[in-house]
């Protein structure tokens, strides 16, 4: 029985050897070339933090002006954020128009056909190419919590709600200042 099986694969490679060739030759060359068939990520940079990290900055920086505040004390801040970090990329537009018109025509006929492309900007980073960040939008601050020491004084509060208000561009209606035990 394998002497049957080896005789018959033996035979087949023989008959169609040429032909096992080319397509291994083809699938060889779709494999190589499929590398730039496949879209490549956008590459990360070094620099990028995280929105905790981000998040937690931004209470840090925020505790040290808080801090100096007549009367506030030892300060503690939270902050929640809505979404996370956005990029957004530079796009180029292009705009070609047609416009064509019959001189034999008794009356003034013309066809007109516009055509708009999008295309996002590439730029060379080195040996690659990445996308040309236009902005980067940051996460929207959703609220935030102070804890410090002079709270129970109402003009320390009122400080910190406008303090913490012009500083991060949210509503006193999100702003919650209470007493430190």
């Amino acid at each position: 029985m394998k002497d049957g099986l080896k005789d018959k694969i033996q035979l087949f490679y023989i008959k169609y050897r040429v032909n096992i060739m080319l397509i291994m030759g083809a699938v060889g060359i779709l494999l190589l070339s499929a590398d730039d068939l496949i879209p490549k990520k956008m590459p990360v940079s070094s620099d990028e933090y995280s929105i905790t990290q981000y998040r937690t900055e931004m209470e840090k920086q925020l505790e040290n002006v808080l801090s100096m505040v007549n009367g506030a004390g030892q300060v503690k801040v939270m902050i929640t954020l809505e979404g996370s970090r956005e990029n957004i990329y530079a796009w180029q537009e292009k705009t070609s128009v047609d416009e064509k018109s019959d001189p034999e025509s008794s009356f003034e006929a013309f066809t007109k056909r516009e055509t708009y492309e999008n295309e996002i900007v590439m730029v060379n980073a080195g040996s690659d190419k990445t996308a040309l960040i236009e902005k980067t939008m940051e996460p929207v601050v959703q609220g935030v919590v102070v804890v410090c020491q002079g709270a129970d004084d109402i003009k320390v509060t009122s400080d910190i709600t406008n303090a913490v208000s012009v500083a991060l561009n949210v509503t006193s209606n999100r702003i919650c200042v209470i007493k430190m035990d």
